[in-house]
């Protein structure tokens, strides 16, 4: 899978393990989902640091980028990679744009799949996944976090994707790691630090690379 299908489409068991935590199942996941949605409604803007770990079954060490983000409510946002290389995707209301390398990426020939991958990009961050019919959802707690389960039922999404999971520490309940796991084997985990929420963005970020 290339490079821009797999950073863009940028995810039960009873028991999951992640970063040595044991999830179960939780007794009442409406509650929780009202308790997320009812976070996520609070913020108007993010900004943050990124790290990301891909885990590829053709690689036999696991590759590490980082970078910044940013969001704004409702429909603006800013992945933008710095290391080990230059890659930035920008997001402004219906428009989705892409730039590797310095060089802006052609991304109209798809423009189907582009608004698709632009409405889950911006649904896990601002909470809307909860009404995107693309997956079903289970809710999953370990001690200090809940992990939100996404399983595709779109055909295109469950050709590439076996699941999304997303971590929300409980004493936030703000989005602190994301993850996709492909059909292939292939696993990609996104972590987020020093986080900034309701801070002044201007909105040049979203349309200037």
């Amino acid at each position: 899978m290339n490079k821009f299908t797999l950073t863009l489409l940028i995810f039960s068991a009873v028991i999951i393990i992640a970063e040595g935590q044991s999830f179960n199942k939780v007794s009442n996941p409406e509650k929780v989902f009202l308790e997320l949605r009812k976070a996520s409604q609070s913020v108007n803007s993010i900004q943050a640091a990124f790290t990301e770990e891909k885990i590829l079954s053709v690689l036999k060490e696991p590759g590490h980028s980082s970078g910044v983000f940013y969001y704004k409510k409702s429909d603006k946002m800013r992945w933008e990679q710095k290391m080990p290389s230059s890659y930035v995707i920008l997001i402004n209301s219906d428009k989705l744009r892409v730039q590797e390398a310095g060089k802006e990426k052609n991304v109209g020939q798809a423009s189907r799949m582009a608004g698709q991958i632009k409405e889950l990009m911006i649904g896990l961050v601002n909470g809307d996944f909860q009404q995107n019919k693309a997956f079903a959802q289970s809710c999953l707690e370990s001690t200090g976090q809940y992990m939100i389960v996404l399983t595709p039922v779109n055909r295109r999404l469950k050709n590439i994707y076996s699941k999304i999971t997303l971590v929300f520490p409980k004493s936030t309940l703000h989005l602190k790691e994301l993850s996709f796991f492909e059909k292939g084997g292939d696993k990609s985990v996104m972590k987020f630090q020093n986080e900034k929420f309701n801070h002044p963005i201007d909105d040049s970020l979203f349309s200037n690379f």
